[in-house]
């Protein structure tokens, strides 16, 4: 679904929340130009930003993943024990 269709829906579900935003000056100018190039209202050009950022962030997590495990047996040497590991490697 495009960015826009989301935001016609949720224009028309009467779900918008107003709220202030404190944004850099040459971030609101650039947002204020998207704008006026693309003849559309600014809090509009905001909403679609905002969207597609939350959707990148989204898609950007990892997923997770389970790391194959193995029984290896019981140990043969206590690996805290830095002598006896010792002299199991050099034999």
């Amino acid at each position: 679904m495009a960015p826009v269709d989301i935001y016609m829906k949720m224009m028309y579900a009467n779900i918008m929340k107003r709220t202030t935003l404190v944004l850099e000056d040459a971030l609101m100018d650039a947002v204020r130009e998207l704008a006026r190039k693309q003849k559309r209202r600014l809090s509009q050009v905001v909403n679609e930003l905002l969207l597609e950022g939350v959707r990148r962030r989204r898609k950007a997590r990892p997923g997770g993943f389970d790391l194959p495990s193995f029984s290896m047996g019981k140990p043969r040497v206590n690996l805290g024990n830095r002598d006896a590991l010792e002299s199991l490697m050099d034999s």
